[in-house]
Parts: structure tokens; C-alpha cells; sequence
């Protein structure tokens, strides 16, 4: 289920690419979409993909963080090796998981924006609007004393976590890069 490979930095507990999905580029031709998870043995996930790489470094779509906007832009199963529901809920550990070692709020705080979501509109602060919400809420600072965004805290990867990742098939394809 898991590996490790030495990278100089440390070994890695877990690292996979996934083919995800397909995306039909600006031209209406499609272009598998691929992703890499990978947890650090710090237990830090990271979380990256691309859309339609070329082997000379560019790509058709997006690359990077492209969870954001995944449903708009119209992907499809069909023809990946992920189903539709293999697909969300790889985006849902995603969007909840990634970068789980940069976290701006307590878990008290975390879990009161994940329950109560701030939107902003450029050019608001979702910094300025999340610290009012939780002051609010009585949790800025909270019950520990932390103030919101003052430094970047860790929330412990589940294990369940790490064992969904590995529990989704790794790419039949070899992406030029992910």
C-alpha cells in the first residue's frame, strides 16, 4: 500500500500519480487529466496535477493546484481510470487534505469555517472576514489564546486518509510529467 523512497530530504511514506479524469481543452479536444499525492515522512500530503501535460513542459490546461474548479470545467471519467465517484472523492480528500501541515486556524477554528464557509470577492480579505467570523463565534483568539493566522499549524493526516489514496487505482498512462 505504501512505499518509500529516499530522496535525500527523508523518506516519502506514500506517492502515487493517478490518471483522474478527462478534459476537453479550448479546441474540444480531449486530454487525459493526471495527479500526484505524495506524504512526506513528516505526514504532510501534497497534492498536485495537470491537465494535458506535453513532454516539452507546458501543458493544454491547467496545472498546479487545478481542484478548484474541477466541476465547471466539464472533466469526465469516462475514459480514466477513475469512476465518477472515485473522482469526487479523490477531490474531496483533496480539497480537505492538502498542505494538512499549513493550517491557519486551531481545530476549533477550522472546523467552525469548514461548518460556516466565508466567501470574499476580490478585493476583500478572507483573512480580515474569517478573524471577524471567529470573533463572532467567540474564537478569535480561542480557547487556548491563538489568534487566527498567526502562524501555520499541522492537523495529523488520518491514516484512513493515506489508505483511501492508496486504494485508488495508479495510472495506466505515463504522464510527459505531473
Amino acid at each position: 500500500m505504501s512505499i518509500d523512497i529516499d530522496r535525500g530530504e527523508g523518506k516519502l511514506i506514500f506517492e502515487r500519480v493517478y490518471y483522474i479524469a478527462r478534459f476537453a481543452n479550448y479546441r474540444g479536444v480531449n486530454h487525459p487529466v493526471f495527479a500526484r499525492a505524495v506524504v512526506d515522512h513528516d505526514g504532510q500530503l501534497h497534492i498536485t496535477g495537470v491537465e494535458g501535460p506535453k513532454r516539452n513542459g507546458d501543458c493544454w490546461g491547467s496545472c498546479g493546484q487545478i481542484e478548484m474548479d474541477w466541476r465547471e470545467r466539464g472533466w469526465t471519467t469516462k475514459g480514466a481510470d477513475f469512476n465518477d465517484e472515485q473522482l469526487a472523492e479523490f477531490m474531496a480528500i483533496w480539497d480537505r487534505w492538502h498542505l494538512n501541515h499549513m493550517r491557519a486556524g486551531s481545530q476549533a477554528q477550522m472546523d467552525w469555517l469548514r461548518e460556516h464557509p466565508i466567501t470574499v470577492t476580490y478585493p476583500e480579505s478572507h483573512y480580515q472576514k474569517a478573524c471577524e467570523a471567529l470573533a463572532a463565534a467567540g474564537l478569535h483568539p480561542d480557547a487556548d489564546g491563538y489568534h487566527y493566522g498567526t502562524s501555520w499549524l499541522r492537523e495529523e493526516l488520518p491514516a484512513e486518509v493515506i489508505a483511501k489514496l492508496a486504494s485508488f487505482p495508479a495510472s495506466s498512462l505515463e504522464p510527459a510529467w505531473v
